[in-house]
């Protein structure tokens, strides 16, 4: 059984920069949802960081995709509940509430309701995520 998808259509023509930046959020969902960890990580800028349940910082797009590869690997879904972008110049800090689902141990799906925080930069007129931390989360299954 699949999610409804995550992803919501791009913001066109006049968006604001705000929406742009939370078009990258949508963009690396679609990814993950699309099982795709290379699009998933290029949402990420060169150097960006991805925090880890464990709290481990992981650095650049190429290991970040082997996390990704990972989640992708567990199926992972991405729905997203609520989200706010706050934007000054060329950064952005994004909060909000996510819930995640997972393949675990023997079969069963795990729930997880999530509290990210995420801080977008844009480099050459694209958003990008900087860093991710997605695990502040309660566990439900």
């Amino acid at each position: 059984m699949r999610a409804a998808p995550a992803a919501r259509p791009p913001v066109s023509g006049q968006a604001t920069q705000s929406a742009q930046a939370e078009n990258a959020l949508y963009a690396f969902i679609a990814a993950v949802s699309a099982r795709d960890a290379v699009t998933a990580a290029a949402c990420f800028t060169r150097e960006g960081c991805l925090i880890t349940p464990d709290g481990t910082a992981v650095h650049g797009r190429a290991d970040i995709a082997g996390i990704l590869a990972q989640l992708i690997a567990r199926r992972t879904e991405i729905e997203v509940e609520r989200l706010a972008v706050r934007r000054a110049g060329d950064v952005a800090l994004a909060t909000g509430h996510l819930k995640m689902r997972s393949d675990a141990a023997e079969g069963t799906r795990i729930a997880q309701a999530c509290d990210p925080t995420i801080a977008l930069r844009r480099v050459e007129g694209t958003w990008k995520i900087a860093i991710l931390a997605p695990w502040a989360f309660h566990e439900r299954h």
